[in-house]
């Protein structure tokens, strides 16, 4: 992995987290307005799902290859990694808040270096990236909340689903890593747009949100939301899974509060306060010790999985 395909992959990073942490706010006030969190996970997904088959329809059908072998991978991934984190995400936003959700997901990538380093051993493990693991979610902390445990509003379902966000965002970093050393992320990322659709099809099915008579207007806020909150940022970091390793994307992915804080000063001319900048600044310092130069064993770790990728 040289250091400018790394630089490259935090840059995918940053620009996914930007629609990421823009469309945190954009959902509260869609879930507080007229919107269940299950219709809003549903339709991005679906439509994520429809755009890509279109456009792969007539671009380039090859995307559509898959080998049987693969197939139960990808159905787990599409089921439990990306309906179920969405779901338990926004569930979190809407029944406690915006600086929970994001607080208690991003404990992910703790949950993603210990199986990487000490499970499938796939990864290092180095002091410089634990100490980039521990600024990431002290920032983390900060910038969302505030520095006050008052603002982590965990009660009743929020507790359970905050913490399956969490559990089911690091299975689906892993599993896609798996995946795309054997697909690319156009593949990988239309069957699992696939199958998730295929889930929430079961589970809120069409005659039922037919029964619910959106208008137009209502399809276009789920097209544009699907767009922005999955169909470009879930790329995004995809193609940057293939440049960096899960824990060190995971943690950069941790730029996500300090993202959404950032657009709601310029944006909606909310105050910035000094523990807010205090911990986006310790989230900044994470990403910048991520780039420090590679050990021998780690690169040679890195090297083997790109071989093993061809």
């Amino acid at each position: 992995m040289s250091s400018r395909s790394a630089l490259r992959g935090y840059f995918l990073v940053f620009l996914a987290t930007v629609f990421w942490g823009g469309s945190a706010s954009l959902a509260k006030f869609l879930f507080t307005t007229k919107y269940d969190p299950l219709i809003i996970v549903q339709m991005r997904i679906s439509f994520s799902f429809l755009l890509y088959v279109l456009y792969f329809s007539v671009r380039d059908r090859a995307v559509f290859r898959l080998q049987a072998r693969d197939v139960l991978s990808l159905v787990f991934l599409g089921v439990f990694g990306m309906a179920a984190t969405n779901f338990a995400y926004y569930y979190t936003v809407k029944e406690a808040s915006i600086a929970t959700a994001i607080v208690i997901q991003y404990t992910a990538p703790v949950l993603i270096m210990v199986y990487a380093v000490f499970i499938s051993k796939e990864e290092t493990f180095n002091g410089a990236k634990v100490v980039a693991l521990l600024l990431a979610l002290a920032g983390c902390f900060l910038t969302a909340s505030g520095g006050s445990f008052t603002n982590i509003q965990l009660r009743g379902w929020s507790l359970v689903s905050g913490i399956a966000s969490a559990v089911c965002f690091a299975y689906f970093v892993i599993g896609s890593k798996h995946i795309l050393r054997r697909y690319s992320v156009w593949t990988m990322l239309l069957y699992t747009f696939g199958f998730g659709s295929l889930f929430w099809l079961v589970v809120n099915p069409p005659w039922e949100i037919a029964a619910r008579g959106y208008g137009a207007s209502d399809w276009g806020v789920f097209l544009l939301f699907a767009v922005t909150s999955v169909l470009i940022p879930h790329t995004l970091f995809m193609l940057s899974l293939n440049m960096l390793d899960a824990s060190r994307a995971s943690i950069a992915s941790t730029m996500e509060p300090v993202v959404a804080i950032f657009i709601a000063f310029v944006s909606l001319g909310e105050v910035l306060t000094p523990v807010q900048i205090l911990g986006a600044v310790g989230v900044l310092a994470a990403v910048l010790l991520l780039q420090l130069p590679m050990g021998k064993q780690e690169r040679s770790l890195a090297e083997q999985q790109v071989r093993d990728g061809e």
